[in-house]
């Protein structure tokens, strides 16, 4: 694909090549006439032309320096900063037609090099997929063309023919002439076709760079948003974890305390029924305390979404979130109707499914889990399959050991299997049923 430097090469090629066209037109006009007025055939000029023609040496010198103006305009404003370009161009449009009349209207060429300036100069200014502002740019170079061409001027303005000029020179010499005329006409019109074809590429080029920018960068957006949300997700689960360190620890301390007071009373309550008094008031304080601060720590890991929906429906929100950041696909099927499990319950399926899509995703690396919420005639049974990599030898860390605990607390049973995968099933009885 061209770049800048190469359409900045190809205007100067087509800048040098109107330059001669215009040299060449003006200086046949000045050739023509200077031989028909040696051969004495002036009268005859007038005659056809039908009105007194302008004087050779003004077509020539006033066409020639018109164009050396323009042409110095066109190289100084792409080697200074100009505040407004617009109207440098419009200056440059304003030269163009000046040249166009100097050669009598002969050659319009001069406006193709214009319109490639303009292109050049407002590359960065609009899309090529802004049609209408380049339609209307291709309409007026079209109606432009069809205006300042000669066979249509000449009907609505008296102007001299160059080809009257050259009907006088010998047939050779005149056929080879309007030959060379046509075909710089011809060459600097290829010229200007090539440069817009070129352009065209690049423009497309360059979008179709700017869009594949885009789209990365909207991706890796998408990309690092996702991954802050799960790294919030991860977080709340460190978080959750360590609330449940510091109710196993708050819980411990206050349950040695609880049986080391009543170890104490016993050992008192017939020597001394007073002290044995003092000493259960103390224990009733420390388990009142206790209670405290389990519920506290309980209210801040219970999940916010089992406050405000039920328990099917905290479930599928908190899937859809994990989906939209992982897209990880998760199949849930809830069977269980609107069975009134109690909060504990809750918490501890909500953290069950938390807790294993969590593992299938940093572990497992899984793309696929199977989440089927059933029952049976004793129990409500959660099964979680994934498609990760599974493990023959399951290690029992933090994770499942705080999975098995949460389920022996509503006296569920819990189960793992690595192969095909990492599956969970959990067993949880039905009000008035127990699991043996």
């Amino acid at each position: 694909m061209l770049k800048f430097k190469h359409f900045v090469l190809l205007r100067r090629i087509m800048l040098w090549l109107n330059f001669f066209a215009v040299l060449f037109n003006a200086t046949l006009f000045l050739y023509t006439t200077n031989y028909i007025i040696r051969m004495q055939q002036d009268y005859r000029l007038l005659a056809k032309l039908q009105h007194i023609p302008d004087s050779p040496q003004s077509i020539f010198w006033e066409s020639s320096i018109s164009f050396l103006i323009l042409a110095v305009v066109m190289t100084l404003r792409h080697h200074i900063n100009v505040k407004n370009p617009n109207l440098i161009l419009l200056l440059e449009f304003i030269l163009a037609i000046i040249v166009f009349i100097s050669l009598r209207m002969t050659y319009n060429g001069v406006f193709l090099l214009v319109f490639v300036d303009f292109f050049i100069s407002n590359r960065n200014q609009y899309n090529f997929h802004d049609y209408p502002i380049w339609l209307l740019i291709g309409l007026l170079l079209l109606l432009l063309f069809l205006m300042t061409d000669y066979s249509v001027l000449s009907h609505l303005i008296a102007l001299p023919n160059l080809a009257t000029y050259l009907s006088f020179l010998p047939a050779k010499v005149g056929s080879r002439l309007i030959f060379y005329k046509n075909f710089i006409s011809a060459l600097n019109l290829v010229l200007f076709i090539l440069i817009l074809v070129y352009f065209a590429l690049s423009q497309l080029a360059r979008e179709y760079k700017i869009q594949n920018k885009l789209a990365l960068a909207a991706k890796t957006n998408t990309e690092l948003k996702n991954y802050a949300a799960l790294s919030g997700h991860i977080a709340q689960n460190r978080e959750r974890k360590r609330i449940a360190r510091d109710i196993h620890d708050t819980v411990g301390h206050a349950l040695t305390g609880i049986a080391a007071g009543i170890d104490a009373a016993l050992v008192l309550i017939d020597i001394d029924p007073k002290a044995t008094k003092k000493q259960l008031k103390q224990i009733q304080v420390a388990v009142k305390q206790g209670l405290k601060d389990v519920r506290k720590a309980l209210n801040q890991i219970r999940p916010g979404a089992l406050d405000n929906y039920t328990l099917e429906a905290s479930l599928k929100k908190m899937l859809k979130e994990y989906s939209d950041i992982s897209h990880i696909k998760i199949d849930f099927n809830y069977h269980w109707g609107k069975v009134d499990f109690e909060k504990t319950t809750e918490d501890v399926i909500f953290r069950i499914i938390e807790e294993s899509v969590t593992n299938s995703l940093r572990h497992g690396h899984a793309t696929e889990v199977k989440i089927s919420c059933t029952k049976s005639d004793k129990n409500y049974i959660l099964l979680i399959q994934d498609n990760g990599m599974g493990t023959t030898h399951i290690k029992a860390g933090y994770g499942i050991i705080q999975m098995k605990e949460r389920v022996a607390i509503i006296d569920g049973k819990i189960s793992f299997n690595g192969n095909n995968g990492f599956s969970t099933k959990v067993a949880i009885p039905k009000e008035g049923s127990t699991n043996d």
